[in-house]
């Protein structure tokens, strides 16, 4: 039976809901010191820090190897943030260590040499084949976006950075 075209209810696409996991923020909220952190290269979003953080504390815990052999493993040198970082917790750190061993290979790979090796940011872009060294920093931002979402999906509570911080 053809008709006149009736109008239907607005449904809800995945454009309209916002995501959980990560704070908005208003930009026009957020005063002058706050957009220069967001602005200048190589920073990290403060979105994001805890990930970061979780990361650094991640790799100063020793593993045991059992989830994933080739994580496991001393470092005797590290990063000055990761010395610095105390351990995670063994349920932390079991979480952390499924979610990396679960997570999608480019992913994966970032990750370990991001955190794991020790490598610099120019030996990172050589190894994932990048010709900039700016393209590791914006890799580096989406990576813990996606282990953001992924930690949070397996039940690690982060922190939630908000603009009145």
């Amino acid at each position: 039976m053809a008709g006149p075209p009736r109008p239907t209810a607005r449904r809800a696409t995945s454009v309209d809901r916002p995501d959980s996991r990560v704070a908005s923020v208003d930009i026009s909220r957020l005063t002058p010191e706050q957009l220069h952190t967001l602005e200048r290269p190589g920073a990290i979003d403060p979105r994001l820090r805890s990930t970061d953080r979780t990361f650094q504390r991640w790799a100063s815990t020793p593993g045991s190897g059992a989830l994933l052999p080739q994580l496991a493993r001393v470092c005797m040198t590290g990063s000055p943030a990761a010395v610095r970082a105390p351990a995670l917790s063994d349920r932390e750190a079991d979480l952390v260590d499924e979610a990396v061993r679960t997570a999608d290979p480019p992913e994966q790979r970032f990750v370990v040499a991001w955190y794991r090796s020790g490598a610099t940011v120019t030996e990172i872009a050589q190894l994932l084949r990048m010709r900039r060294r700016q393209s590791v920093y914006d890799e580096r931002r989406m990576v813990l976006s996606y282990f953001r979402g992924r930690l949070q999906g397996l039940g690690l509570r982060l922190p939630v950075w908000t603009a009145e911080q």
